[in-house]
């Protein structure tokens, strides 16, 4: 392993790892500048040195943006060589899932991801995007945590608290519809706007700043810009319970009958019986069972 091999160490700037996961935990931003040395493994990637080399390396889609709403919600999928030419026009362009391109990035991303603490059922990626100058995304938050690497350019970024919902499972853009399962467990209103209440944080290159889940975020490129992220979507409890009962469920002939629902109700007594069997195993349960699954899947249960 080289002196440079990226970690969380890397992305973490002069915090501990304790220090960074009351950040995590609390929600809160932080920024790092001048981790040019410690991430140069992945900075001198020749495909990295500009948005051009990427493009000529990649082989599948390029996102480009909508410029009128310039977010991912509204995007079409362009050859690289297409892509460019709209990049060069004027339109931000998304590479997603930049770690297929070499090994080395899946093994960085799970050794951080283990470092951090995540689940093994964490979605773990990397994204480049390039934004011409002036040009930027919309005010949004995401369900995801996320390590901005500035590449090149400088780029602006506004982040501010959210208010509204805590630990949100899918991203929202202000101004634009609700997402169906988001607006179900929001009791509030989303703002029509930006919270004025926001910090700005410049990203020249070799600054590293950290987004939390479900903080509102909104960037401007000062100059053409391009940053490398890397993003976690952690399972939530939700997603550990479920993944790991369905497992357990598995196990049972009863359960894995073909639910077929109708109006006389023999069928309800038999869903019944099944929920109140589970609802005693479940007293017998504990997080060790559970995690035992989501954890460790090739242990034999």
């Amino acid at each position: 392993m080289s002196n440079t091999e990226i970690n969380l160490k890397s992305l973490i700037g002069d915090n501990t790892r304790e220090e960074f996961l009351k950040l995590l935990k609390s929600r809160t931003p932080f920024i790092s500048h001048g981790n040019t040395e410690s991430l140069k493994d992945l900075m001198s990637l020749p495909f990295l040195d500009s948005v051009e080399s990427l493009a000529a390396c990649w082989r599948d889609t390029v996102d480009v943006f909508n410029p009128k709403i310039a977010d991912e919600i509204s995007k079409v999928s362009l050859s690289p060589e297409d892509a460019l030419n709209e990049y060069n026009n004027g339109s931000c362009i998304l590479f997603n899932d930049v770690n297929r391109i070499i090994p080395k990035f899946d093994r960085w991303n799970q050794q951080i991801r283990r470092e951090i603490g995540f689940s093994e059922l964490t979605y773990v990626r990397n994204l480049v995007y390039a934004t011409p100058a002036g040009k930027g995304n919309a005010p949004h938050f995401d369900q995801n945590f996320n390590f901005v690497l500035q590449l090149e350019g400088t780029k602006k970024w506004w982040l501010a608290k959210n208010n509204t919902i805590n630990n949100p499972m899918t991203r929202h853009v202000i101004g634009l519809p609700t997402d169906h399962e988001l607006e179900g467990y929001t009791a509030k209103e989303f703002p029509k706007s930006f919270p004025a209440d926001c910090t700005e944080y410049i990203l020249e290159p070799g600054s590293i700043l950290f987004v939390p889940r479900g903080v509102w975020h909104m960037t401007e490129a000062v100059t053409d810009a391009v940053s490398f992220n890397f993003t976690f979507t952690p399972p939530t409890w939700i997603d550990i319970a479920t993944t790991a009962l369905k497992e357990k469920l598995s196990h049972s002939e009863k359960w894995r009958e073909s639910a077929i629902i109708d109006d006389n109700g023999s069928y309800n007594s038999e869903f019944n019986k099944l929920l109140h069997g589970l609802s005693a195993d479940v007293e017998s349960w504990n997080a060790v069972d559970f995690l035992d699954i989501t954890e460790h899947p090739n242990l034999p249960f």
